[in-house]
């Protein structure tokens, strides 16, 4: 079966991110979406994993992707920043886990080097496939930094940049970034 994988931290889930599940679900028969860093709890990750997954299911039933979606959430190895084989292996393994095939897609926004840089050569050469929707090409280069900036200044604008469930719950995300401020 064909797979497609998405691995983002949804710091909240944006409309970039939909554009990316939307291109992984016309091109795949599953699309594996993994939450990441559910451990964390910082600055640049202050929204809990349970809140990012309920605004993920929310996001991707409101644009009717929930057919062909898993939503599963994955442990940082060690921390974000680790770009290592370790890491690689532990992300292929934990894929493979979850779709209990060894072969699919990754789809990224940027980042080709430290994606590569996970995964051994044999890896990318016989299982592993990388399908880039370049950043700057979806939603005027929107990211989860812009919007929560966005957020802490009362800016959001409604349905142009996140899905309809984020901006409702704007407020909430606030009283999360305001944790960290």
């Amino acid at each position: 079966m064909k797979t497609g994988v998405i691995l983002a931290r949804f710091q909240p889930i944006h409309n970039g991110h939909l554009q990316l599940i939307k291109k992984a679900c016309d091109e795949n028969e599953q699309v594996l979406v993994i939450i990441g860093s559910i451990d964390k709890l910082s600055k640049r990750n202050p929204i809990p994993w349970t809140i990012r997954k309920q605004l993920v299911e929310k996001a991707i039933k409101d644009y009717s992707l929930h057919e062909k979606t898993k939503i599963v959430e994955l442990a940082d190895l060690s921390d974000e920043s680790d770009n290592s084989h370790d890491w690689g292996f532990y992300l292929y393994s934990f894929i493979v886990s979850k779709i209990n095939q060894s072969d699919f897609t990754i789809y990224y926004s940027d980042g080709f080097e430290t994606i590569t840089s996970w995964f051994p050569g044999f890896l990318l050469r016989n299982n592993v496939s990388l399908s880039l929707l370049a950043r700057n090409t979806c939603e005027d280069g929107v990211s989860a930094t812009m919007v929560r900036d966005m957020i802490l200044a009362d800016s959001l604008p409604e349905n142009n940049v996140v899905p309809q469930c984020v901006y409702d719950m704007r407020q909430t995300i606030k009283a999360f970034l305001n944790v960290f401020k």
